[in-house]
């Protein structure tokens, strides 16, 4: 359990990595379309940066997908681990019920007594 939780901390901050990288290349895919300076744009450096800031999406694409895999994980096995724990309570609760009943049960006195040994 605790490993999982583990790995999904260490996925979100690759992810969070990854989603920042594609910010910034956007950002640069932008600052040089929208050049005001007159410089001439070059085609196959912004298909290239267009292409990377893709595949750079794709990666980040899949680890989402895994980080909400493991989040699936980490969820049913709370689940189980809390209906387990439920069932134990249960059973605790009974065995108390029980042991007190059985302690009752002996501290009463014998409904019948007999007064005629005189």
């Amino acid at each position: 359990m605790e490993q999982v939780v583990e790995d999904i901390e260490n996925k979100m901050k690759t992810t969070d990595a990854r989603l920042d990288n594609l910010a910034i290349q956007v950002g640069n895919i932008e600052q040089g379309m929208f050049a005001e300076n007159g410089q001439e744009v070059e085609v196959k450096n912004l298909l290239k940066s267009v292409n990377d800031v893709k595949d750079n999406y794709q990666h980040l694409k899949k680890e989402i997908t895994e980080v909400q895999d493991l989040q699936r994980q980490l969820s049913s096995s709370l689940n189980y681990q809390l209906k387990m724990m439920q069932i134990k309570c249960n059973r605790l609760k009974e065995r108390i019920s029980n042991a007190e009943y059985a302690k009752l049960k002996g501290r009463q006195s014998p409904a019948t007594t007999n007064f005629n040994d005189n």
